[in-house]
């Protein structure tokens, strides 16, 4: 075993087994993924899901990062887009 890592508790292992942490290739996963972390949140924290929960927020955020796109906007839609948000 590497020094300075610890072994990993039961409770750690059930959650990787029971929803494995894979990167996220479609929506269908995305949403189970989400859907998996909001039974996560439905009840009280520990360090292990903590950092199982850290886990899948770091794929999601992989997947996004990949598939959002942004609309390419004009320099006249940019300005006009910063004019507005200083009027809010």
């Amino acid at each position: 075993m590497t020094i300075g890592i610890k072994a990993p508790s039961d409770f750690y292992l059930q959650l990787v087994t029971e929803f494995p942490p894979r990167p996220i290739q479609d929506e269908a996963l995305l949403q189970a993924t989400q859907e998996r972390i909001n039974q996560i949140l439905s009840n009280p924290l520990n360090d292990d899901a903590r950092d199982y929960l850290r886990v899948l927020g770091m794929l999601i955020y992989e997947y996004e990062e990949q598939t959002e796109t942004f609309p390419k906007l004009t320099e006249e839609e940019r300005i006009q887009a910063l004019e507005e948000d200083s009027a809010n």
